[in-house]
C-alpha cells in the first residue's frame, strides 16, 4: 500500500470534508458521484446502482459529493440542501457515504470549484476504506443511469484482461424531444467515430473521454497523481495520464447511460453541445478530416518506430510524409526532445512508449485540428 500512503501524504485531500456516516469496514470497490444541484436526477442514478447484484453491492461504497462554490447562486445551494435531506432519508442495499461540500465553511474554493475537485474529494476520502491497491474506483455522474451488470461486468473485464484503467461502453438516454434525440445521436456518433479513428491511427489515446465512464484501480489512480482539480476536462487529462501509465481499455459492454439534457455549466461536454444544438449547431463541423487522420497515422507509424534514428534523418522522413509536417512538429518541440528520447530508450518498444508519452492525447487533438483546418482551405 506504499503508493496509496505516498499519494495521500503528498496529494490527497483529507480535510475539511468528511464522509458521513463514517464507514465501519473496508470495501472492494467504490462508486464516486459528484452532485451539483441534482436533487431531481440523483435518486434515479442511485436506484439504478441499487439494481446491481447484492453480492457486489454489499462490498461497494457509494460516495456522493454534494458540492457548490462559495459564490454559487442561491438556487444551487437550495437544491443541494434538498439533496442532503433526501440522502439522509433513503436506504439502499449498498453503503452510502455523503460528503457535504455545500454547507457554510465546506464549499469548494472559488478558483478550483468544479467537477474535477468534487471527484477528487470523493475518491481521496474513499481511498482509506478500500481493501487494496487492486480495489476499483468507479466514476460516474448524478444524471447517469447504470446497468444492473455495471459493477460485475467491469470487475470481470479488468480481472480477465489485467487492465488497470478503462472507459465503459455508453449510450445516452433516449430523449422525448425528437430534435434533442436526433442531436444526441449525432454527437454520440461523432465521439465514437473520432475515438475509433484515433485508435486506428495507432494512438493509445483512442477512447472517448467521458467522466461518467471512467474506472481504474487504486494503484493506477495514486501513481498518476489522482484526479486533476479542474473545472472542466478533468476526465480528458486524468485519462491521458492513465494512458501514459498503464493504457486505457474500452470495455465494449454498454453499461452507462448518460443524460442527453442541454445544460451549459461549462464550455465543453454533452450538455454544452446539446445547448448548442438548440441553436442550430452543425455537428458535422466537429469532425476531423480524412487527410488529418491519414497524416496522423503516417506520423505515428514513423515516430514510434524511429529507434536510433537521428533528428536530421527523422526530419527528412517527416518531410516526405508532408512538407508542412516538419514545421508543425518543430513548433510542437520535437527538436528539443528527440535526442533525449533516443538517449533514454534501450529498445524499440521503450522508444514507442516514450514517443507516446510525448506525443500525447492533447498533442494528438491539436494535430488533428491543425491539419483538418489546413486541408479545408
Amino acid at each position: 500500500m506504499s503508493s496509496l500512503n505516498s499519494y495521500l501524504k503528498k496529494r490527497g485531500i483529507t480535510d475539511p470534508w468528511k464522509i458521513e456516516p463514517k464507514p465501519v469496514k473496508k470495501f472492494i470497490q467504490a462508486v464516486i458521484i459528484p452532485a451539483y444541484a441534482e436533487s431531481e436526477y440523483l435518486p434515479l442514478t442511485l436506484a439504478s446502482i441499487d439494481t446491481n447484484n447484492y453480492s457486489e453491492l454489499k462490498e461497494t461504497l457509494v460516495i456522493i459529493v454534494v458540492n457548490n462554490a462559495s459564490d454559487s447562486p442561491k438556487q444551487i445551494r437550495n437544491d443541494n440542501k434538498i439533496t442532503l435531506r433526501d440522502l439522509n432519508t433513503i436506504k439502499y442495499r449498498f453503503t452510502l457515504g455523503i460528503v457535504d461540500a455545500t454547507s457554510y465553511g465546506l464549499e469548494l474554493p472559488i478558483k478550483q470549484a468544479g467537477v474535477g475537485l468534487a471527484r477528487k474529494i470523493g475518491i481521496d476520502l474513499a481511498l482509506p476504506y478500500l481493501l487494496s491497491t487492486d480495489s476499483i474506483i468507479f466514476c460516474t455522474d448524478s444524471d447517469t443511469i447504470v446497468s444492473k451488470n455495471y459493477i460485475k461486468n467491469v470487475k470481470n473485464y479488468l480481472s480477465s484482461t489485467k487492465a488497470q484503467a478503462a472507459v465503459v461502453g455508453f449510450q445516452h438516454l433516449e430523449s422525448n424531444d425528437p430534435n434533442q434525440e436526433e442531436a444526441i445521436r449525432k454527437y454520440e456518433k461523432y465521439l465514437l467515430n473520432t475515438a475509433e479513428n484515433i485508435k486506428n491511427a495507432g494512438s493509445p489515446y483512442g477512447y472517448v473521454a467521458m467522466g461518467s465512464t471512467i474506472v481504474c484501480t487504486v494503484q493506477a489512480y495514486c501513481l498518476v497523481g489522482g484526479m486533476p482539480r479542474k473545472k472542466v476536462t478533468e476526465d480528458f487529462y486524468f485519462l491521458q495520464e492513465l494512458a501514459k501509465f498503464c493504457g486505457v481499455h474500452t470495455i465494449p459492454d454498454v453499461l452507462v447511460y448518460p443524460s442527453p439534457r442541454p445544460i451549459s455549466r461549462v464550455y465543453l461536454g454533452t450538455g454544452y453541445r446539446m445547448k448548442q444544438a438548440q441553436n442550430g449547431f452543425n455537428f458535422e463541423s466537429l469532425y476531423y478530416s480524412e487527410v488529418a487522420f491519414q497524416l496522423l497515422s503516417e506520423w505515428i507509424n514513423l515516430g514510434s518506430t524511429a529507434f536510433q534514428i537521428k533528428l536530421s534523418q527523422l526530419r527528412r522522413n517527416i518531410f516526405s510524409i508532408h512538407p508542412n509536417l516538419t514545421d508543425y512538429l518543430l513548433k510542437e518541440g520535437i527538436a528539443d526532445v528527440w535526442d533525449k528520447l533516443q538517449e533514454n530508450t534501450s529498445s524499440e518498444i521503450h522508444l514507442a512508449n516514450q514517443f507516446h508519452r510525448w506525443f500525447d492525447g492533447l498533442k494528438t487533438i491539436r494535430f488533428l485540428r491543425h491539419f483538418s483546418k489546413m486541408s479545408s482551405t
